[in-house]
């Protein structure tokens, strides 16, 4: 069983799509997040992962506002949010809120003591992005390399009591052609943090393979591009994940 999260990633507030995460191949999908948080919520889902991408790159929460109403829109739905989150204020800001988990990326790469002045109550509403590009640790909008191996660093993490991480193959992402499994599965043969696997899903056969393995620590999976071009059915993918 595996949690089915469609992505929301929003730029210039608007609702858009990345290749390879950069911010010069952006696809415009709708003027309005909102509207597509409705999409997917009306197909089933009871989860978001939202993205502001214009934070990811500046450090700042620039589309706070755009994410605030989709959460007052939906207040049941488990929503998870990423991008610019590199203080305590910011965490609180979007835990006070009601966003369910916080989703933080360069901040913990490139200074994981940071992990350390969060409290433990706090802390596990953190999920670390864990970002791979060209086989490096990505940060800063995925445009950097960290020092960081990959084994170290989810070392450190689980030194640090982080209870869910997400994957994301930068290489993968918004590329619609298939997910780098070879990689998921090498994470998973180290990790013993639980997985949420990002990037690169292509179509349904995907989704299946990802709950085949959830027994090995994959626990969720972000669905974007296949989703807005239509290659995969939400549906679908959350009764795959739901058996």
């Amino acid at each position: 069983m595996i949690k089915i999260f469609p992505a929301i990633d929003i730029k210039d507030g608007k609702c858009v799509r990345l290749a390879k995460g950069n911010y010069d191949e952006v696809t415009h999908y709708y003027d309005d997040p909102i509207k597509v948080a409705n999409n997917w919520i009306s197909e089933g889902s009871s989860n978001l992962h939202i993205v502001d991408l214009d934070g990811a790159k500046s450090g700042a929460t620039i589309n706070y506002n755009v994410i605030t109403k989709i959460r007052k829109t939906y207040p049941k739905v488990f929503i998870q949010v990423g991008g610019g989150i590199r203080t305590i204020e910011t965490i609180n800001e979007y835990i006070n809120i009601g966003i369910n988990k916080i989703v933080i990326g360069t901040k913990v790469v490139s200074d994981p003591s940071f992990l350390e002045e969060i409290n433990e109550d706090l802390k596990s509403k953190i999920i670390v992005d864990i970002a791979i590009k060209n086989s490096k640790l990505a940060i800063h909008g995925w445009n950097s390399s960290s020092k960081y191996t990959i084994e170290n660093y989810i070392k450190i993490l689980e030194d640090h009591n982080i209870s869910e991480i997400v994957y994301t193959d930068v290489n993968k992402d918004g590329m619609l052609n298939g997910m780098n499994f070879e990689e998921i599965n090498n994470i998973l043969s180290f990790s013993n943090i639980p997985v949420i696997a990002s990037g690169g899903v292509t179509s349904i056969n995907d989704i299946k393979k990802l709950n085949e393995i959830s027994k090995k620590g994959v626990s969720g999976v972000i669905i974007g591009k296949a989703l807005y071009e239509e290659r995969v059915k939400l549906s679908d993918a959350i009764k795959i994940g739901s058996t």
